[in-house]
């Protein structure tokens, strides 16, 4: 009877831890997208197949099957993907990396976040980067896509770096004593071979790492070639009949502008000189070379008197008629008398 009692006191004892077990294990996660096989092995040892929607509980470990992949959310903004052959183990507000590589996307700004690994250890909060593990090297690297992580050894979490976008930083025991190595800048081809074998990364992320292809800026994409040897004449617009300026037909009869030239008759004007003699001139040869003798040139001599011979009562004569003579016209005459007035 004694004995009867003691194994009903433990068989319910077994019982109750293991309701109580249930009781404690709590959702951590949630599958958002499945692809080929993926498992989930619980904390107590079962396994089942992840489907979309599946809660994923604390202490669970996923696993992905050969051309697989899977996306799960946590409850704390944080989005990860794993690809085939890797192995992820959850906690609530950190996940262990125990094989394959796993990209992290968080919008937590809040809660403090943590990866590890065999070796490493990888604080974040906002951010996107890319961690590998490789059970036969014991390497880890973290990639970092967006924002920046602090990555340090797990042995030694003082000794630490901050890893920023578009760098990355590996762990290897083997060298610099198991300490991260300062942080690289990567390469375009290297962040296509790290996010190339993950088939459910966002649409956005793809068309940024994707290099455009440069086209020809006047050829549409369902523009026939032209055949081999064949001139093609390109419009300008509105000016569909233009020809070359050197070609004949009136090429530039748009720009000419036709002038008049009106013509001008001329007049004679007289010349009037007031106020003083007309000397006479001599006529002047044309200027001839200067290799060829000047004529002589006869000039009028300019005094008139008895040096001349001229006769004397022709001179008298000449000299009252001279003095009759007005020097200045009327209108002049008076204005000089009334300027002396003054």
């Amino acid at each position: 009877m004694k004995t009867s009692l003691t194994k009903l006191k433990s068989s319910l004892i077994l019982s109750l831890t293991i309701v109580s077990s249930f009781a404690l294990a709590k959702p951590v996660a949630q599958v958002v997208e499945v692809n080929g096989q993926v498992f989930a092995v619980t904390f107590d040892g079962q396994t089942k197949t992840l489907n979309v929607n599946d809660h994923v509980e604390e202490k669970s470990e996923i696993m992905v099957g050969q051309d697989g992949s899977v996306t799960l959310n946590d409850y704390y903004d944080a989005t990860y993907h794993m690809v085939e052959g890797s192995h992820l183990k959850f906690f609530n507000k950190s996940v262990q990396l125990k094989k394959g590589k796993t990209w992290i996307q968080s919008l937590n700004a809040r809660h403090p976040l943590v990866l590890t690994t065999a070796n490493g250890h990888v604080d974040f909060w906002k951010g996107e980067f890319i961690t590998t593990f490789d059970q036969n090297t014991t390497k880890t690297q973290v990639l970092v896509i967006n924002g920046d992580v602090e990555v340090s050894n797990i042995l030694d979490k003082n000794m630490k770096y901050t890893v920023a976008a578009g760098t990355f930083s590996v762990i290897d025991p083997e060298t610099e004593n198991g300490h991260p190595r300062p942080p690289t800048k990567v390469g375009l081809s290297s962040l296509h071979d790290a996010i190339a074998e993950f088939k459910s990364i966002p649409e956005k992320m793809r068309r940024e790492t994707e290099a455009p292809t440069r086209s020809i800026a006047s050829v549409t994409e369902n523009a026939s070639p032209s055949k081999k040897g064949h001139i093609i004449f390109m419009s300008n617009g509105s000016l569909k009949n233009r020809v070359p300026a050197s070609a004949t037909g009136g090429a530039h009869t748009y720009f000419k502008q036709k002038t008049v030239h009106e013509k001008h008759s001329t007049t004679v004007a007289l010349i009037h000189f007031y106020g003083m003699r007309q000397n006479i001139v001599a006529d002047v040869a044309p200027r001839s070379p200067a290799s060829v003798k000047t004529s002589k040139m006869i000039i009028l001599p300019k005094k008139i008197g008895s040096e001349l011979n001229i006769d004397s009562d022709f001179s008298e004569s000449l000299r009252i008629e001279k003095a009759a003579q007005p020097n200045h016209s009327k209108e002049l005459d008076s204005l000089i008398q009334d300027l002396k007035s003054y």
